[in-house]
């Protein structure tokens, strides 16, 4: 009976940490794509604006580009790690 309430127990246990890796992948898409659209927003305001507000921009751009890359592999690497 204790054997079986422990494997019980360590099923459960796992289970658990899966479901958080698997929540941490969801929130690390989530700003992979916040910050896609950021970028984009910051091309498209580029294109608009004076040689100062282009350059501001274009900082901008490279910024949310960096962060959406690091988010996307952040979530690749906890969808890796939940399985």
């Amino acid at each position: 009976m204790k054997k079986i309430l422990f494997a019980t127990i360590t099923s459960l246990a796992l289970l658990g940490g899966a479901h958080a890796q698997v929540g941490k992948a969801a929130s690390e898409a989530t700003d992979a794509a916040k910050h896609k659209i950021d970028e984009k927003r910051a091309d498209n305001e580029a294109k608009k604006s004076g040689p100062v507000g282009k350059a501001v921009n274009n900082v901008k751009s490279g910024y949310h580009k960096n962060r959406a890359q690091n988010s996307g592999e952040k979530a690749k690497k906890a969808l890796k790690n939940a399985g």
